[in-house]
């Protein structure tokens, strides 16, 4: 008799002659697969649920991280950043696909009419647009952000309570933050 192992919904065949190199789906009900020299029998596979809207964006941030690692570890200029950024055992290529699947975290702050942007951690910012807005949500004013010293600047001018500021920070993985900060 042939040795058979039973593993929850599958069994493995090693010895049997009839089905040893079988593969295929035998009346619908069994599935016959090749794994290691071995002939493994189970149940027909299901068809996946469709995806989510979720599931569908993060395939596409993971696709679009993807290609930016690719682009980099063409570029030796970039690639010697990501060298550079990257922990102990991982490569440019993965330290570029982080920097590219994780937006920048942003801090703000305001002082004596002049806004400061800083990117947390290691993302570098590629520019900082800005705009102003009244309460009423009319455009007052737009601009970019100047780099001084790892800050990114903008100059406000006279500025109302209750006026709003966006910023867009568009980093050079191609991340895009977009922030809101009310002025008080």
């Amino acid at each position: 008799m042939a040795d058979i192992t039973y593993l929850s919904t599958m069994a493995i065949s090693e010895h049997n002659v009839i089905t040893r190199g079988a593969t295929g789906t035998f009346g619908g009900q069994v599935v016959f697969r090749q794994r290691n020299g071995k002939t493994i029998m189970c149940k027909p596979p299901k068809p996946y649920p469709p995806k989510t809207p979720t599931q569908i964006a993060n395939q596409e941030r993971f696709k679009r991280a993807n290609n930016f690692a690719k682009q980099v570890i063409k570029d030796p200029v970039k690639k010697a950043f990501y060298k550079s950024i990257a922990k102990p055992g991982q490569t440019a290529f993965n330290a570029a696909f982080q920097d590219a699947y994780h937006k920048p975290e942003v801090e703000v702050s305001v002082q004596e009419q002049t806004i400061a942007i800083k990117a947390k951690g290691k993302h570098r910012v590629e520019s900082v647009k800005v705009a102003i807005q009244d309460a009423s949500g009319t455009e007052k004013k737009t601009g970019f952000a100047v780099l001084k010293n790892d800050l990114w600047e903008y100059k406000l001018g006279d500025m109302q309570e209750g006026e709003s500021i966006w910023l867009w920070v568009h980093d050079i993985a191609g991340n895009i933050v977009r922030k809101k900060y009310r002025y008080s």
